[in-house]
């Protein structure tokens, strides 16, 4: 599924990872008042990484709105993020699972990308 309120990135969101977040939030107590976030963790050679997990709205969130859902991304990680998917898997062998992001555009992110002005946000939004 795609943002409803938001038509400048293409940021799906698995029917799995809806209703595991919407698990989570309505059966466990400490999340009120903390929403789904979508962050970058860090830059390595090979691209980004990515945090998923839930934390309190800060000012400068941005927020997509999946149905009766808002999931949170700062404007950085806007910049960088907005075309790809998040998804729940789960292992039922292994008991695993998780949330998980793919970044459509990770190839373009790789090695020291950053040198070329034109693939950096504008500073403090300017």
């Amino acid at each position: 599924m795609q943002p409803d309120n938001r038509q400048d990135c293409d940021l799906d969101l698995s029917r799995a990872a809806y209703e595991q977040i919407k698990l989570i939030m309505e059966n466990d107590y400490t999340m009120q008042d903390n929403f789904f976030r979508l962050k970058i963790g860090g830059k390595g050679c090979d691209g980004f990484t990515y945090e998923l997990g839930f934390t309190e709205k800060d000012g400068e969130d941005l927020e997509l709105k999946y149905e009766d859902l808002i999931i949170l991304i700062d404007p950085f990680t806007f910049h960088y993020c907005k075309e790809g998917y998040i998804d729940f898997l789960l292992n039922p062998k292994t008991n695993e699972d998780g949330f998980i992001f793919v970044n459509k555009n990770e190839d373009k992110y790789h090695g020291k990308f950053f040198k070329d002005e034109e693939m950096v946000p504008d500073p403090l939004g300017k």
